[in-house]
C-alpha cells in the first residue's frame, strides 16, 4: 500500500464494468487485497506489471493521480513531513528512486514518448494473437488483452533477426541462440528441431515462420532490392521452399512500401504482380471459410488483406485475428504492416504489450527502433 495508507490500487479508479481500462482486461475484485496488479507478488503472476501508484498526498495537502511505469513496480514512501519520493523496481529487482513526483513525472514523460517510436507492430500483434490461435474467434468483437496474454514464437524470432541485423550476425545464429533461450514458446517441430542442430541446415519448409519474423528486415533497409535479398536471406536458412522464400519478401516489402508512403492501392498491386497472391478477396468473404494454415500462401495474403481493408491499427490486428486460423502468425505479419503504415500506434496497446516482455528484450526494440525508426 502507498504510504501505508489504505487506498485502492489506481487501477480500481479505472473500473468500468468490471474491466480495468489500463490494462483492458477483467479483474476480479477491486479491492488492492485481491487485485492481481497491486504489489504483492503473491497475487501478481510473474512477469506482468506489479502496482501502479494511484494517489499521495503532495505539499498542498491535495492529491494527485501518478501515471504508472510500465514493466516497474511503483511505489512512494515519505523521507519528511511534506516530502514524497517515487521509488521504481524492475521485474529483475533493479531499483531507481526520485527525490520527488515532479522528477518521476519528467521521466515518466520522457519514457512515454519514446515508446511511441518503438517498433513493435508484429510483436503487438503476436501478443494479442496469442490467446486466440487455440481458441478462435470469427468477429473483431474481442478483448485485446487477457490474463493468458503473452508473447510466442513469432516475437521471438522477430527479436532475433532485430538482433541479428543490430550486431551483423548470421540469421541462423541469431534463430538458435533466441530459441534456446526462449524455448517452449511454440515452435513447429522441425523448427524445434533445427534450433539445436550443430550444424543447420534448411529443410524446404513453406511455413509460415518465415513470415512472421521477417518484419524488421522491411524497417532496416534503404531499396526494395536490398529488402527482398535481405528477407530471402532471413527466409533460406531454415524455409528454403519458394513459398517460404515468397512469404517473407511479401511481407519485407509490404511493411518497406508502408513505411516509405505508398499508398494501399500501391502496395496491393505491387504484391499481386511480385507474387501473385489474390488481395481482392474480402476478409468476410474469407472468414467464414478460413482454417488453421501454417504455410506461407495460406497466411500472408490473407494477412496483408487485413491491412488492406483497416483503417487503424488497432481495427488491422482486429480484422486479421478475426479470421480464425493461425491468429498469431496472422496478427504478426498484419501488425507488421499496419504499424508501417499508420505510423502510430496506441499508447495502451503498446503499454500492454511491454507488460508481457523481459526488460531486455524491451531494450533491444529501443536500441533497433533508434537505429531504424526514421530510416537511418
Amino acid at each position: 500500500m502507498p504510504n501505508g495508507g489504505t487506498h485502492h490500487c489506481g487501477n480500481c479508479h479505472q473500473l468500468k464494468n468490471g474491466t480495468c481500462s489500463l490494462r483492458n482486461e477483467q479483474i476480479e475484485n477491486s479491492h488492492w487485497t485481491t487485485c492481481r496488479n497491486w504489489n504483492s507478488k503473491a497475487l501478481t503472476p510473474e512477469g506482468v506489471i506489479f502496482a501502479i501508484v494511484c494517489e499521495v498526498k503532495n505539499k498542498a495537502g491535495s492529491y494527485s493521480n501518478i501515471p504508472y511505469y510500465n514493466g516497474l513496480r511503483v511505489e512512494t514512501s515519505q523521507e519528511g513531513s511534506n516530502d514524497t519520493c517515487v521509488v521504481l523496481e524492475s521485474k529483475e529487482g533493479h531499483r531507481i528512486v526520485f527525490k520527488d513526483i515532479r522528477e518521476y513525472l519528467a521521466f515518466y514523460e520522457t519514457e512515454r514518448m519514446k515508446k511511441k517510436d518503438y517498433i513493435m507492430g508484429a510483436v503487438i500483434g503476436d501478443i494479442i494473437g496469442s490467446v486466440y490461435e487455440w481458441n478462435n474467434v470469427k468477429t473483431t468483437n474481442f478483448p485485446l488483452f487477457t490474463k493468458r496474454t503473452d508473447f510466442t514464437d513469432d516475437s521471438v524470432l522477430t527479436f532475433a533477426t532485430m538482433d541479428s541485423i543490430l550486431n551483423k550476425t548470421g540469421y541462423a545464429k541469431a534463430y538458435q541462440a533466441y530459441g534456446q533461450k526462449y524455448p517452449d514458446r511454440g515452435y513447429g517441430g522441425n523448427f524445434a528441431s533445427w534450433i539445436y542442430d550443430e550444424e543447420p541446415e534448411p529443410y524446404n519448409s513453406w511455413g509460415n515462420g518465415s513470415a512472421m519474423r521477417v518484419s524488421p528486415v522491411g524497417w532496416a533497409y534503404d531499396t526494395i532490392d536490398k529488402v527482398l535479398a535481405q528477407a530471402k536471406r532471413s527466409a533460406e536458412v531454415s524455409h528454403n521452399h519458394p513459398e517460404g522464400i515468397k512469404g517473407a519478401q511479401a511481407t519485407a516489402s509490404a511493411i518497406f512500401l508502408a513505411r516509405t508512403g505508398k499508398s494501399k492501392v500501391e502496395i496491393k498491386e505491387f504484391i499481386e504482380v511480385m507474387f501473385g497472391y489474390n488481395l481482392s478477396r474480402s476478409i468476410a468473404a474469407i472468414r467464414p471459410g478460413y482454417r488453421f494454415n501454417e504455410s506461407c500462401q495460406g497466411t500472408v495474403p490473407e494477412a496483408i488483406t487485413a491491412f488492406l481493408e483497416s483503417t487503424d491499427f488497432e481495427s488491422a490486428i482486429r480484422l486479421a485475428i478475426s479470421l480464425g486460423g493461425d491468429s498469431d502468425t496472422l496478427a504478426c505479419i498484419t501488425g507488421g504492416i499496419a504499424e508501417a503504415f499508420y505510423k502510430e500506434i496506441p499508447e495502451y496497446i503498446i503499454e500492454n504489450a511491454l507488460r508481457v516482455l523481459p526488460t531486455e528484450i524491451i531494450q533491444l526494440i529501443e536500441e533497433f527502433s533508434t537505429r531504424f525508426r526514421n530510416g537511418k
